[in-house]
């Protein structure tokens, strides 16, 4: 039987004490047999009970029933899971992340048995496929059946609200609820200066639950990184030259591997690009999806307010929700400006500086500005500008900023990056620089 994991368990604590605790009701589409510990299927089976017969849901008539059907899920071991539910907001992704853990299982199970009748020689091919077609069917009709609608509003609980806790939110990807599952950023730079690297840097380290420059995730993720623009060999050097940096482990290397998918396409673009999208998430389960750069693939008129609200709000939003995917753009800025009509700017002042209709700005959870320092030496500031406070970001210090200052390894065709003094000119200030940049290390 496949490893469970511990959040997984977690995930179902929760929910179960909140339900008694709070005598609500057990959620639709979700079967005791969803549950990966067998004391919480009783207790999930209890519950249903108890409402089939009218009785009230709480830890005493719970603890009866099991009790009285001679269940080793006795009292003791449902207290403290009721008294933690008693702090806790009833939360329908708990239900959601309880039926997901459980059809990944059941296909990994399926999977293992599958594997084991095509090792033996004595299998009859037809029958074998047919059981395959059978068991995922059945799998594919229990998911698609329990999806609940996506459109039209819903009216948030005032009570759910005020006792929503938000230390302990399942739907927490990055930092401290800055990145949420279905959220999306984006990440605003000249042409050249290396914003695929440091998407690759981002993608490395949190493919292995590493920070990065702080930015922690909540575990290791499941990434993709989508592009267009570099070939193999662009591609290869900094993927090498990043994993290196990072210092990995074998065991980390290998969790990379499994954790992250490189893919180049140069042909989805338009109304094909959020298909492929949200086959590429679904296929590779993925946490998180780099898009490199956001422009290659939209196939729109970037300038067009219409056209930018239908692409983000209409045709990607709604896959990010669906998957619970969280969406990192690469995005160019627009024709570079002279320097006094950027005076004095901070990063954050550079948010709108993206190519074409502020809604790309206006429509992202995140913005990140990459932006080139003035002067002779190539320094860069990196900041966000939207929700930044959640999100983690440290100086080379270690303190917590808004805005950190990096450069390119100083090791010569390294393409990686890392921390920098800011620049020596005591009046440089960083906004992205006139004219073409300066090639460096890096794509």
């Amino acid at each position: 039987m496949p490893p469970i994991s511990s959040a997984s368990l977690d995930v179902e604590r929760i929910l179960l004490g909140t339900l008694i605790s709070k005598s609500l009701p057990f959620p639709p589409n979700l079967l005791p047999s969803d549950f990966l510990e067998p004391k919480h299927q009783d207790m999930a089976a209890a519950i249903l009970a108890l409402e089939a017969k009218g009785t009230q849901v709480d830890e005493q008539t719970v603890s009866a029933f099991l009790r009285d059907q001679r269940s080793t899920t006795d009292a003791a071991y449902i207290a403290p899971i009721c008294s933690d539910g008693l702090f806790s907001v009833y939360n329908q992704a708990w239900a959601a992340e309880v039926r997901k853990a459980a059809t990944l299982l059941s296909i990994a199970t399926t999977a293992r048995r599958i594997e084991q009748l095509a090792n033996d020689p004595a299998t009859d091919i037809e029958q074998l496929l047919a059981y395959t077609d059978g068991t995922l069917k059945g799998i594919s009709h229990r998911v698609t059946s329990s999806k609940p609608p996506t459109e039209g509003p819903r009216r948030m609980d005032p009570d759910e609200l005020l006792s929503f806790n938000r230390k302990n939110d399942p739907n927490v990807v990055i930092g401290n609820r800055w990145l949420c599952k279905g959220g999306s950023m984006l990440i605003v730079g000249q042409s050249g200066t290396g914003k695929s690297s440091l998407m690759m840097q981002a993608a490395v380290h949190w493919c292995v639950g590493k920070d990065f420059f702080g930015i922690k995730p909540v575990r290791p993720l499941r990434a993709v990184i989508l592009q267009a623009e570099n070939d193999f060999g662009d591609v290869a050097e900094a993927f090498q030259d990043v994993v290196t940096g990072a210092r990995l482990h074998i065991p980390e290397l290998a969790q990379l591997k499994d954790n992250l998918g490189i893919f180049r396409d140069t042909t989805s673009v338009g109304p094909s690009f959020p298909d492929m999208l949200k086959q590429l998430i679904k296929a590779h389960a993925a946490d998180v999806i780099f898009v490199d750069p956001l422009l290659s693939f939209a196939g729109i008129d970037v300038s067009d307010q219409e056209q930018a609200s239908r692409f983000l709000r209409h045709d990607l939003a709604p896959i990010l929700l669906e998957t619970g995917a969280i969406l990192i753009a690469m995005h160019h800025t627009g024709k570079p400006k002279a320097a006094k009509d950027t005076e004095n700017f901070t990063v954050a002042d550079l948010a709108y500086s993206g190519l074409g209709s502020s809604e790309f700005t206006n429509y992202f959870r995140e913005v990140a500005v990459l932006a080139r320092c003035q002067g002779e030496e190539a320094i860069f500031k990196f900041g966000l500008t939207k929700r930044r406070g959640r999100a983690g970001l440290k100086d080379m210090h270690g303190e917590f900023e808004n805005e950190i200052t990096i450069c390119h390894s100083r090791q010569p065709g390294m393409i990686r990056w890392e921390y920098s003094t800011p620049p020596v000119q005591p009046d440089a200030d960083c906004r992205p620089a006139k004219g073409s940049p300066r090639q460096e290390p890096g794509f």
